[in-house]
């Protein structure tokens, strides 16, 4: 049987989602503890994507397919998933869904948020949750800044060069995004990105560029030009990763693709 996880965690706790040397990754902490419930059976656990070390998530998805000895439905898996996890790392919903759907290939958007604090003093609770920004920032400005990403286009100057390279594949830059929406509340400004996908450090690339202009360090033409020439310069100013959340990953509603979600009781942890 194959599972759908939705799942939340800390990143400050992890070195982002894809399973590390250390052992510190969310994926194979999420591996052990499935072996653990499995008494030590091997399964891969399959994510819609990768957060980088420090990023957090809310709504990060992924999929398992559980040995056939085991007869547990979504609601013990859900059960003893947040009973074996640490506390960083939380299962929200478990699913029984259908052999064919994969967490990656089948997710047509993602939502990211990203938080910044305008306070002249980040509030303690807040270390590593937001960037603290207390400097003037004209918000006009950076709305007009998000308005420019927004579309298709060649991101290649903010994307960051992983170890394999896969950024450099001609046409592999080419993303969309849907919507870019600012909401402010009592000093955290909140930048929401909806997109088809995202390159690596991508939004935190947006994210640093478009404040670069709303502060007054670069003008808004500099942000066009990385948009519209994205084989010349590239863009530097990398927002910090306690940041962004994966708020949620989106797919399609499919009667073949899933049963829909078993109920499971609620869980205090």
């Amino acid at each position: 049987m194959r599972f759908k996880l939705t799942v939340a965690y800390d990143g400050r706790a992890f070195q982002g989602w894809q399973s590390q040397p250390s052992g510190r990754g969310v994926q194979q902490t999420i591996e052990s503890t499935v072996a653990r419930i499995a008494d030590g059976v091997p399964v891969r656990v399959h994510g819609a994507g990768r957060t980088d070390r420090g990023v957090h998530a809310t709504g990060q998805v992924a999929h398992f397919d559980a040995p056939e000895r085991l007869d547990m439905n979504a609601g013990a898996w859900f059960r003893a998933l947040n009973t074996n996890l640490p506390k960083q790392v939380r299962v929200m919903e478990c699913e029984l869904v259908d052999d064919s759907f994969n967490a990656q290939f089948d997710a047509t958007g993602k939502h990211y948020e990203y938080r910044i604090c305008r306070l002249q003093a980040l509030p303690p609770l807040e270390l590593g949750l937001a960037w603290h920004v207390p400097w003037p920032m004209d918000l006009a400005l950076l709305e007009r800044a998000c308005q420019e990403m927004i579309g298709e286009h060649d991101f290649t100057a903010f994307s960051a060069q992983r170890k394999d390279g896969r950024e450099l594949i001609s046409g592999f830059s080419q993303r969309t995004i849907s919507s870019i929406k600012l909401e402010e509340r009592a000093g955290m400004l909140s930048l929401h990105f909806r997109g088809n996908s995202f390159l690596y450090k991508m939004v935190r690339l947006l994210t640093g560029s478009a404040l670069r202009v709303a502060l007054g360090r670069q003008p808004l033409s500099w942000l066009e030009t990385l948009l519209h020439d994205p084989q010349g310069q590239k863009s530097q100013h990398v927002a910090p990763a306690g940041g962004l959340y994966l708020r949620a990953v989106e797919y399609v509603p499919s009667d073949n693709k899933t049963t829909g979600p078993l109920p499971v009781p609620s869980l205090e942890v």
